[in-house]
């Protein structure tokens, strides 16, 4: 269901439909991708009762600041998307700028609730945590960078 809704991902990026009708797709497919992932965490967590007790509350504001994330990286992909055909050294600058800050926000939210789950419970299981979403965004990445085309300049 995964590598579905990431075609969808792909799909919405190459083909010319309405800005609005893009953005509900896209929530469809974040949407379902959320539910995934919360599911392959508990799978992956192998929380005790107490645990569960104290994680789960985090793990949602975590969801909800991800969340936030997201939204950024698809604007950034609708801007990469926009300024693809007409891509000039400028935009590809401030594209790779735009990249790199993306990657700082998410590096940050890792390393804020690292630090929020480790309080709750051991820095081995807070761990594991960003072990797991580490490898679900990495899958993720994966799809994407081979769903978007190259950076080229069009001869002019």
């Amino acid at each position: 269901m995964l590598k579905k809704s990431l075609m969808i991902v792909a799909l919405l990026m190459a083909v010319n439909t309405a800005a609005s009708a893009q953005a509900n797709l896209m929530e469809l497919v974040r949407s379902d991708m959320r539910t995934q992932a919360q599911t392959i965490m508990t799978a992956a967590m192998q929380l005790s009762n107490d645990d569960a007790e104290k994680v789960w509350p985090v793990y949602r504001e975590y969801e909800l600041e991800r969340s936030k994330w997201g939204d950024q990286r698809l604007a950034f992909i609708k801007s990469y998307a926009e300024q693809f055909e007409s891509m000039t050294d400028e935009a590809a600058k401030q594209l790779v700028d735009q990249w790199f800050k993306l990657h700082e926000n998410r590096l940050k939210l890792w390393k804020n609730y690292y630090k929020k789950f480790e309080k709750e419970i051991s820095s081995s299981v807070a761990a594991r945590f960003i072990q797991v979403e580490n490898q679900l965004n990495m899958i993720l990445d994966i799809q994407i960078a081979q769903e978007l085309p190259l950076i080229f300049k069009p001869e002019m």
